[in-house]
């Protein structure tokens, strides 16, 4: 989707799939040990003690290759994704170093601003593990996206 589209341009209920993105030891460890450096992320002897006997991914690693993700499909065309919220965010299964992942979204909320040339998008996203089809993080975003007619 590379054509811009704007507020007027999407309808409730309109769907799509991102690519994937694979989180591997590597960048499981290097993101970890820059933003999150729990045992759990950083450590496999003592993680091999801890509650998922292994090194798991850090949840705001999921949801940064799910940014990634989204960004790269462009949902809104030339306009950025301007977040202004996430609501409902849900970590519902740990990713494991060399799962992938790919991301399942749908426009559920539309409101015009009456104020300013642009609207509020709501989208449902879901996070899926592609190496097990488990849900692994589920959230609504509030997009700022700008109207055609100003």
């Amino acid at each position: 989707m590379t054509k811009t589209r704007y507020f007027e341009d999407l309808t409730i209920g309109e769907k799509f799939e991102t690519e994937t993105y694979t989180l591997t030891a590597e960048k499981v460890h290097e993101f970890a040990s820059e933003y999150d450096p729990q045992f759990i992320h950083v450590n496999e002897d003592e993680a091999k003690d801890g509650p998922f006997g292994t090194i798991i991914a850090s949840g705001w690693q999921t949801l940064s290759a799910t940014m990634r993700l989204m960004a790269l499909i462009k949902p809104f065309g030339q306009n950025p994704l301007i977040g202004m919220r996430i609501d409902d965010l849900k970590f519902a299964a740990p990713v494991y170093p060399g799962e992938s992942v790919t991301v399942k979204g749908e426009i559920v909320e539309l409101t015009k601003s009456r104020t300013t040339p642009r609207g509020y998008v709501g989208i449902l996203l879901n996070t899926v593990n592609l190496d097990t089809g488990k849900l692994v993080a589920t959230q609504k975003w509030t997009c700022l996206v700008p109207c055609r007619e100003n």
